[in-house]
């Protein structure tokens, strides 16, 4: 006798729904591998990367110097480096105008091994290592899907975010994102079981990168998450101590030069700055790159960003707050991952967090809204923005069927551009460029509504009342 409920057509709905899963899975590890293998390698060759300023930071940090502004440190150091001089960089304060030394001292005592090794060797090092523990990483977080592992959706998850765009512009560049989002996803992984060690993972991403992880810092206190609050509080106290302590022990004055390091940064012209020429901006996709093109002022586009994130986050903190439990637990974790992105300056690598939301969505497909979060998360498989910004208005100094891909579309894309004058169309500025910016706060708009019409956490209810009656 057939099961009651199960019918031919459900059970052929169900092998349908499972196939259409696994050749989605297979074509995402597919796009995957081809990255890994055909792009991820170009950038390492470059001898300058996003790992530059760390590396050599982290090796005046290990002299006792200023692992901010002592320039001649820095130029010895590169100069020691192993390798033979860069034709795009001639000394080092053309690297350092081009990426800014930005990591706080607590990053330097998490990487200072690194500076133990030569640059080629501590490149190939981190970028090998990132990426096994990224992996290791997100198969870890998938081993807490209410799914089993026959479930061809847990594939999907672990697919879709190995194909992601930002994941790949990470590793070509060698940013400390990858391994940021590591530590994110072990600390969400652990916490149900193992507050402690969660705690430890997320301050050490606060450590890392403090702008991309102390939301979720914030999350475990939001949700009283008393054990990995504490921890991860304790831990940054202990990291942040020993930096501070050999730099006092050094006599190194750091403050200032970070300080103005910062500034100089998010300065007009600046290397992080939302008024850059061109679609240099448009690496950022944090909200004052979007806001910056309908107000055309720094000041009016950082109080409008600030205004829109505000409202977003108390709305968003209220609904964790009234709505979210251990039984659905993603969607708030999802939430915290867009709004990452939103206040302060971020690059398109830093999307890599967003593996958050393909969490929730893949454990919540049979929802409209999470279905609509894939799809919608699409675009993320393809830098195309990124592309346009290496290449728009570089000549190439290659034939053209030695072009890579990324060329070939970005110089058609320019030429387009250039011949239909989308350059001053708010349609082109405001939307496409920006575009991934919109699909960050529709993300969100879609997380806040799902969460708003799931039920709130009902109030234990008092003693007396919760006795029969006699």
């Amino acid at each position: 006798m057939p099961q009651a409920g199960i019918t031919p057509i459900n059970r052929t709905a169900a092998s349908a729904s499972r196939l259409v899963w696994l050749l989605a899975a297979a074509l995402l590890l597919a796009l995957a591998l081809a990255k890994f293998v055909y792009h991820d390698t170009l950038r390492l060759e470059y001898p300058v990367n996003d790992l530059t300023n760390p590396w050599v930071a982290s090796q005046a940090f290990l002299h006792g110097k200023d692992p901010y502004g002592d320039m001649q440190e820095f130029a010895t150091i590169w100069a020691a480096r192993g390798a033979p001089p860069s034709a795009q960089y001639q000394d080092y304060s053309r690297i350092l105008a081009d990426l800014p030394m930005l990591y706080p001292p607590t990053t330097l005592a998490l990487i200072a091994p690194l500076g133990l090794f030569h640059w080629h060797t501590a490149v190939w090092i981190y970028v090998i290592g990132s990426i096994t523990l990224f992996i290791f990483g997100i198969v870890v977080l998938a081993r807490n899907f209410s799914l089993p592992w026959s479930d061809p959706r847990k594939l999907y998850f672990v697919a879709f975010v190995l194909a992601m765009a930002p994941l790949h512009l990470g590793s070509q560049c060698a940013n400390l994102i990858t391994l940021t989002v590591v530590c994110v996803c072990v600390g969400v992984a652990l916490e149900p079981k193992r507050p402690t060690w969660s705690g430890i993972a997320i301050a050490i991403a606060v450590c890392l990168k403090p702008q991309v992880a102390i939301w979720f810092f914030a999350y475990t206190w939001l949700r009283k998450k008393w054990k990995t609050g504490i921890a991860a509080l304790v831990v940054c106290v202990i990291i942040s101590a020993c930096s501070l302590m050999w730099m006092e022990i050094h006599h190194v004055e750091w403050f200032r030069s970070f300080l103005n390091a910062l500034l100089q940064s998010t300065a007009p012209g600046g290397v992080n700055s939302v008024s850059a020429p061109g679609a240099l901006k448009f690496q950022m996709i944090n909200l004052q790159a979007l806001t910056f093109q309908f107000t055309g002022s720094l000041r009016w586009s950082g109080i409008l960003a600030w205004a829109i994130f505000l409202v977003l986050a108390g709305a968003a903190a209220f609904l964790i707050r009234s709505r979210v439990s251990d039984r659905n637990e993603s969607v708030g974790i999802a939430i915290v991952a867009v709004l990452t992105l939103l206040p302060v300056y971020q690059r398109f690598h830093t999307a890599e967090i967003l593996l958050f939301v393909v969490y929730w969505a893949v454990q919540n497909s049979r929802l409209k809204g999470a279905r609509a979060t894939l799809l919608l998360m699409l675009p993320l498989l393809f830098p195309f923005v990124p592309w346009l910004v290496v290449y728009a208005g570089v000549p190439l100094q290659f034939p053209s069927h030695h072009a890579s891909l990324a060329a070939k579309v970005a110089v058609a894309v320019e030429r387009f551009v250039k011949g239909q004058n989308l350059s001053q169309s708010i349609l082109w500025n405001g939307f496409v460029l920006p575009h991934v910016i919109w699909i960050e706060l529709i993300l969100l708009v879609i997380l806040l509504a799902s969460l708003y019409r799931q039920s709130p956490i009902a109030s234990a209810p008092p003693l007396a009342a919760a006795e029969p009656p006699q």
